[in-house]
């Protein structure tokens, strides 16, 4: 966890406090900084940072939302926790892949590019290969595909992923490759 992380979630829990104590003024700013941090993060591109946004504030609009009659205000505060949440998803949505350089570079994403140089493998197959959990598999993927370092197609009711240069009929794998 970054020291950015850190602060935002101590962010998150000084506008969880301020909304218990009901002091909606300190409640306001703690909101207006994280919507100022989110449009920062989004100008600026910082996708980890988008995330960290994310978290917090699915984290704050999660608890208001188990409060037992949190009040007019609360609400308010609450709805606008939403709006934040659904722009930072623009954002994040919105953001381009990082480089291929720094995908193959290291971490999950290396490790699955370096399993796929043995041929295409589905999601439980790199899983086994890398030893990385299906979350951060699952967390790679996408990103891989954005960037077009590798496709993907379905096998049934799985999904076979390969790297983008490599022809799928050629390892035996059959079907329809996009």
């Amino acid at each position: 966890m970054s020291a950015l992380d850190t602060a935002f979630g101590k962010l998150g829990d000084e506008l969880l406090d301020a909304i218990g104590r009901r002091d909606w003024a300190v409640a306001d700013a703690e909101l207006e900084t994280l919507a100022q941090e989110a449009v920062a993060a989004t100008v600026a591109n910082r996708r980890d940072d988008l995330a960290a946004l994310a978290r917090v504030a699915a984290r704050c609009h999660t608890a208001l939302s188990l409060r037992d009659d949190p009040g007019g205000e609360a609400m308010h505060r609450q709805g606008q926790l939403r709006a934040l949440a659904v722009m930072i998803a623009a954002a994040r949505g919105r953001t381009p892949p990082r480089a291929a350089e720094s995908l193959s570079a290291s971490g999950a994403s290396a490790a699955v590019l370096s399993a796929l140089k043995s041929g295409p493998q589905t999601c439980p197959a790199l899983v086994e290969a890398t030893g990385l959990s299906a979350e951060q598999i699952g967390g790679a993927l996408p990103e891989l595909r954005a960037a077009g370092l590798i496709r993907s197609w379905p096998a049934g009711r799985l999904i076979v992923n390969a790297l983008q240069d490599e022809d799928p009929l050629s390892s035996g794998e059959r079907g329809n490759s996009p």
